[in-house]
């Protein structure tokens, strides 16, 4: 009879022992997961900080070449201002067809319509020639950093690059560019509203020289590119 007490007792003891054991496996096994979960929603968090910070680098490198565009085409056109009167004020007592005296009351009235078009043909933010010629830059300054690093893989024979495949790789990384540009700030003009927020911020001028020093980059990035790609 004590025996089977004693078993009895021991029996109970292995089991209360087990049933801690397994309780303590059970929330190990709960922290664990709930680690990996927090873990996991550390790293999209950090990559889609990553993301925002690379999409507002490139659409600041964007407001820097859209500002330059904008100064490249004010110049020309304070030099031919004189020119460019002149030849409203002809146009003006022309008259072709009527339609000018028409929907101008006077010389003046004209003369400034005229200046306005030309602001909205050169410095629109939508469709002016400025804003493409800004995008179409920002794209292909990419391309010669990927080509760098490309010819950087050629050169240490990591990858089996030939020089006939020059054109093919340049072909790539110009399609690679242009849909990251895109996608980082194109799309959808999402470059308006933070255009919009850059005209009032007054570190302007050191992204400016920031893009320039990235443009400069590039510029001896493609020269580089070129002399490793041409070595044997």
């Amino acid at each position: 009879m004590e025996d089977g007490f004693r078993i009895l007792f021991l029996t109970f003891l292995h089991t209360s022992y087990i049933r801690k054991a397994l309780l303590a496996l059970k929330w190990q096994v709960r922290l664990h997961i709930g680690f990996s979960k927090n873990k996991n929603k550390y790293k999209i968090i950090f990559i889609s900080f990553r993301l925002k910070v690379m999409k507002l680098f490139v659409i600041r490198l964007l407001y820097s070449l859209y500002c330059a565009e904008r100064w490249s085409y004010r110049i020309p056109i304070r030099i031919l201002g004189p020119f460019i009167n002149r030849v409203c004020k002809r146009l003006y007592f022309w008259n072709p067809f009527g339609y000018i005296q028409k929907n101008n009351p006077t010389l003046e009235h004209y003369i400034r319509n005229v200046y306005k078009t030309m602001e909205v043909v050169f410095y629109d933010i939508n469709i002016g020639i400025g804003i493409a010629r800004a995008e179409g830059t920002l794209a292909f300054m990419f391309v010669p950093y990927e080509m760098l690093i490309l010819s950087f893989f050629k050169k240490l024979k990591i990858l089996p690059i030939q020089n006939s495949h020059f054109n093919i790789f340049l072909i790539i990384t110009c399609g690679l560019s242009l849909l990251f540009t895109h996608f980082m700030g194109q799309k959808n003009d999402e470059y308006i509203r933070y255009f919009n927020k850059f005209e009032s911020h007054k570190n302007n001028a050191v992204w400016h020289v920031i893009s320039s020093i990235f443009f400069i980059g590039a510029v001896c990035a493609g020269i580089i590119c070129i002399m490793w790609w041409n070595e044997n």
